[in-house]
């Protein structure tokens, strides 16, 4: 058998999409924290009692046609909103994230089980199959209906730089990944050697 058709991948190819899912979320999550901010802060400025109505410029020529374009633009603000519903989607993202952290480090601690056993026995097995559940509860939170490629893209890149196939070893097979050794341990190691 390959080491790539052990059914250990199954796990770590679950945790790297539980990886993509938090960081597609959370970039998602963030977007639509932005355009909230954006709406709330064009309708409160452009609000006929807020200060800014207030300043000096507004007085002018040009502020005066400034300031009925802010408020078209607050106006046409306060009718998108409610189709945008930015507040719903923070609250749905939040969600997901939250649950795919929450996958992620359940399936984080299933590889260092494996690593540690250095075997991917029936109760690491019986673990994988729970956290599938909690997967399958997670996919039908989903609150987009199409991703967007762009920032998924993204995702799936740095998921692969961070997470590449070196990174995970198969049981039975020699445990081949670069060791990395912290700087203190590097230099301990050093200091040991040079007073020996």
């Amino acid at each position: 058998m390959t080491y790539k058709n052990h059914p250990v991948w199954g796990v770590y190819n679950k945790l790297r999409t539980a990886r993509l899912n938090v960081k597609y979320y959370c970039r998602r999550l963030e977007q639509a924290e932005k355009w909230n901010s954006f709406f709330e802060i064009l309708v409160l400025a452009t609000a006929p009692t807020s200060a800014v109505a207030g300043l000096w410029f507004w007085q002018t020529e040009y502020g005066k046609i400034a300031w009925q374009w802010l408020g078209c633009i607050a106006a046409f603000a306060v009718l998108l909103k409610p189709a945008y519903t930015p507040g719903r989607k923070i609250k749905q993202y939040e969600g997901v994230v939250v649950g795919y952290r929450a996958l992620e480090y359940d399936l984080m601690e299933i590889k260092t089980l494996i690593e540690q056993k250095g075997k991917y026995d029936g109760s690491l097995q019986g673990d994988f199959k729970r956290a599938l559940q909690r997967e399958k509860v997670l996919v039908g939170k989903n609150p987009e209906t199409t991703s967007n490629l762009r920032v998924l893209e993204q995702c799936e890149q740095e998921v692969r730089n961070e997470l590449p196939d070196s990174y995970f070893i198969t049981p039975g097979e020699k445990d081949d990944r670069l060791e990395e050794a912290s700087p203190t341990e590097a230099t301990s190691a050093t200091t040991s050697a040079s007073r020996a």
